[in-house]
């Protein structure tokens, strides 16, 4: 057992839906801006700056400033692989409306996760 690691910074890091929902998005594998990962946890840009300094500051993600933006991606593969363990024993949350049920189909019948094909199609 590795006594010296502190696994609860990262654990709350990932501990708030927003900062989630963030994380996931990161695992297409590309670099999104902060205004695009602001818009899909449902954030403000200024909410979302904390959220994504949260990130940054315990390890999840790192950040490059290009031009006038600032887009963020995963620290690594490593960490890709283990939110994706991860998301194999999370609770699936239901639909709330067409276009989540219809965009969850979608993904399970095929998504990249990070750095390869997934879903259905990815099995098959």
């Amino acid at each position: 057992m590795i006594a010296d690691v502190d696994i609860a910074t990262v654990g709350a890091a990932l501990g708030d839906r927003s900062r989630a929902a963030m994380l996931l998005a990161l695992l297409r594998g590309e670099a999104l801006a902060a205004g695009e990962l602001a818009r899909i946890a449902g954030r403000s840009p200024s909410g979302a700056t904390a959220h994504l300094r949260a990130l940054r500051d315990a390890g999840p993600v790192v950040a490059e400033d290009v031009g006038r933006n600032r887009f963020f991606r995963l620290a690594d593969s490593e960490l890709a692989e283990a939110l994706e363990m991860l998301a194999r024993v999370a609770p699936i949350r239901p639909a709330r409306s067409l276009r989540q049920s219809e965009a969850g189909r979608a993904l399970k019948r095929a998504r990249t996760c990070y750095d390869h094909l997934a879903g259905e199609l990815g099995v098959a």
